[in-house]
């Protein structure tokens, strides 16, 4: 005699799913809105997690899948993931009050790839389905127009009797910056107050509208726009960058100590030009065999995969210093970008990596998962009760 499956059962079987974040399984955190059965045995469920670029949800779904197909009597599953950004605990901003996340995007020096970083980081958000914007604060180098491939004054609209920006977007990202507003040959000669005054404007009377994620450029150091923005609005957190060196981890020391002094919380580490990747063939080259690549006084053996192809990485700055900060500090190293010539191409030529290149490329891949992990760290922090590490 066949059995015939109803939803309880179904809810049953999905009490095997573990959220790995938040310790908990899906049917629990009540991340089922649909779960109906048939009598001919069909389940149709959905899966509403807390961010479109959650880095497992993949396997979440294919979990959910195979404890369903197990129960006696089901004939047919449609499983549809979806998801909800929630914001931070605590009472409603005033500026960007329907923004769920202002995360600052920061260093403790300059010429690292800050920018180029929260740039690539704003598009893979955007990629998943996020609402994304970015929010150019070095008033005085503004780099997110080129790289954005963005140029103009933005268009202004009256609202309830005020002037307001509309953000200028492409690639699925709302930006506003400094550089829409002066000429490029303009040098912008504020002393704080005004830096003050410019961030302050740029979250009030810029129409964002419904973001799950505004990630904010700051200008390297720890200056008068860091603690502009932590006065202004509460942030969700901050993610610091840096190279491998150990100097550049030295100026981000600097960062987190400012940081901590104004209760923002470091949601994660980036460690930006960590290695050079070599890719290359040897024509005619066994799966197996292998070839010696000299960089520099470095040199490196490596083995040939199929077709005679090859990949190094060289660690041109060093290694090891963002993992010591990680450590030292307690918050975790959230994504390794290595030196690949496509991510400068991308920043000059206004196409940033990851919105032209596929996961063939090891930069892109880095930064896409780069940014699912900053995602995952601010779901954990809004949704769940355990303390996120700064």
């Amino acid at each position: 005699m066949s059995s015939t499956p109803n939803s309880d059962a179904v809810l049953e079987a999905l009490k095997g799913v573990i959220d790995p974040d938040l310790g908990q399984d899906i049917v629990t955190l009540g991340f089922i809105t649909r779960c109906t059965v048939t009598d001919a045995g069909a389940v149709d469920v959905v899966i509403n997690l807390t961010t479109p670029a959650c880095p497992v949800k993949d396997q979440l779904r294919d979990q959910a899948r195979d404890l369903i197909a197990a129960i006696p009597g089901v004939t047919e599953i449609e499983i549809e993931m979806t998801a909800e950004v929630k914001g931070p605990a605590g009472p409603a901003r005033e500026a960007a009050k329907d923004v769920r996340h202002i995360v600052a995007i920061s260093s403790g020096k300059g010429g690292v790839g800050k920018s180029t970083v929260a740039v690539n980081l704003a598009c893979a958000l955007a990629q998943t389905g996020a609402r994304v914007g970015l929010l150019d604060c070095d008033v005085h180098g503004p780099d997110v127009p080129m790289m954005m491939g963005l140029v103009g004054a933005p268009e202004q609209v009256e609202v309830d009797g005020k002037t307001v920006l509309i953000p200028k977007e492409r690639r699925g990202v709302k930006t506003m910056s400094i550089g829409y507003l002066v000429p490029d040959e303009q040098p912008v000669i504020w002393r704080g107050p005004m830096v003050h005054s410019f961030i302050r404007q740029m979250l009030t009377d810029v129409q964002w509208g419904e973001l799950d994620y505004l990630l904010v450029d700051m200008p390297p150091g720890t200056g008068d726009a860091q603690l502009s923005l932590a006065q202004e609005v509460p942030l969700s957190g901050a993610v610091l960058v840096t190279t491998p060196q150990a100097v550049a981890a030295f100026d981000v020391t600097k960062a987190i100590s400012m940081f901590r002094q104004v209760d923002v919380p470091i949601l994660g580490i980036v460690e930006n030009m960590s290695g050079l990747v070599l890719e290359g063939l040897v024509e005619g080259g066994e799966a197996g065999s292998e070839v010696q690549i000299a960089l520099g006084s470095e040199t490196q053996t490596v083995s040939l995969t199929a077709g005679g192809k090859f990949n190094a990485v060289f660690d041109v700055f060093g290694t090891g210093g963002a993992d010591a900060l990680a450590q030292k500090h307690g918050f975790p190293l959230i994504g390794r970008i290595p030196i690949d010539p496509g991510v400068r191409a991308g920043g000059d030529g206004g196409e940033p990596i990851v919105s032209v290149e596929g996961d063939q490329s090891v930069a892109a891949a880095a930064l896409r998962e780069t940014a699912g992990r900053l995602a995952q760290r601010l779901a954990v922090k809004a949704f769940s009760s355990l303390p996120i590490l700064d």
